[in-house]
């Protein structure tokens, strides 16, 4: 089976487990700071991963790691992971985790490049503006890209709104290149 099928059912499997218990919220929080946790330390990772180290002691590692930040549902989720050597679908489940949780709660992604950084107001407007087109609760994921010039470059979903300075321009060399060459006309000379 695939990972991403395999992730997808392991996510739905706790995405269920998570509107029964009305705990959504704190299951996807624990989730991404698990899935963080694993991706920032690389020793936690090698350990995790490693297929001669024993699921004992992955489970202890990371049971000692976890402390109390993890709740019973995610520590338990994570040891069946680990039992079913499964652990390194980790991030695919919480990224699938995310996806299931945002659908119920009406919340949509937005990527949003810009050349500069914009200001406190202008994502709040932004926000709104695309919560009204989609309907949806909008939570923006900024990044800086400056070879855009300026404007900006919106995904939505599957959509992209590409207001760019840089597409701009390469829209209206493309028009110039359509646009058939006149012979100059003199004037006044025959």
């Amino acid at each position: 089976m695939l990972s991403g099928a395999l992730a997808r059912r392991y996510a739905q499997a706790l995405f269920e487990l998570g509107v029964e218990a009305s705990s959504l919220d704190q299951i996807q929080g624990e989730l991404l700071g698990l899935t963080e946790l694993v991706r920032t330390y690389d020793e936690v990772g090698q350990v995790l991963y490693h297929p001669h180290i024993s699921l004992t002691e992955k489970k202890s590692l990371m049971d000692k790691l976890m402390g109390d930040q993890v709740g019973e549902t995610v520590r338990n989720f994570l040891y069946l992971l680990i039992d079913r050597r499964r652990q390194n679908l980790l991030p695919l489940i919480a990224r699938e985790f995310t996806q299931l949780a945002d659908d119920k709660r009406q919340v949509i992604e937005a990527k949003i490049a810009s050349a500069v950084s914009l200001t406190p107001s202008q994502e709040e407007r932004l926000q709104r503006e695309l919560s009204r087109l989609t309907g949806k609760d909008v939570r923006l994921k900024s990044e800086l890209r400056p070879e855009l010039i300026g404007g900006l470059l919106v995904q939505v979903g599957d959509r992209v709104f590409d207001g760019s300075v840089a597409h701009s321009l390469e829209r209206m060399r493309e028009e110039l290149r359509k646009t058939p060459e006149k012979e100059p006309q003199g004037i006044g000379v025959r």
